[in-house]
């Protein structure tokens, strides 16, 4: 089963995916579409931390709450409607790596 369109924020830029599987990690998608290889998979079950991003989203109230969650157990369908950070959005415009790179 794939998905319908997914729309999310990321790099600064509204993105949408098409015809996603249903089962397709956020991990398979950032290392395999976006080529996004600072999120790394380790245990694939959630419990190393390897693969750890963040999710934004606006409360009742218009005010953002993020979360750490872990890229290799949550699916893209989870996305919609949010914001996602990498490790690669911590870099400086200067491509200056920030301490926790």
């Amino acid at each position: 089963m794939t998905t319908q369109t997914i729309r999310f924020f990321q790099r600064n830029a509204l993105r949408e995916v098409h015809d996603v599987p249903a089962s397709r990690t956020v991990l398979q998608h950032l290392r395999e579409h976006d080529q996004c290889t600072g999120t790394k998979e380790g245990c694939a079950e959630g419990d190393c931390g390897a693969c750890t991003v963040v999710i934004g989203e606006l409360d009742a109230e218009g005010q953002p709450v993020l979360k750490a969650v872990n890229a290799c157990i949550q699916f893209m369908p989870t996305l919609d409607g949010r914001a996602l950070f990498t490790v690669e959005d911590l870099r400086a415009k200067d491509g200056t790596l920030h301490p926790v790179q």
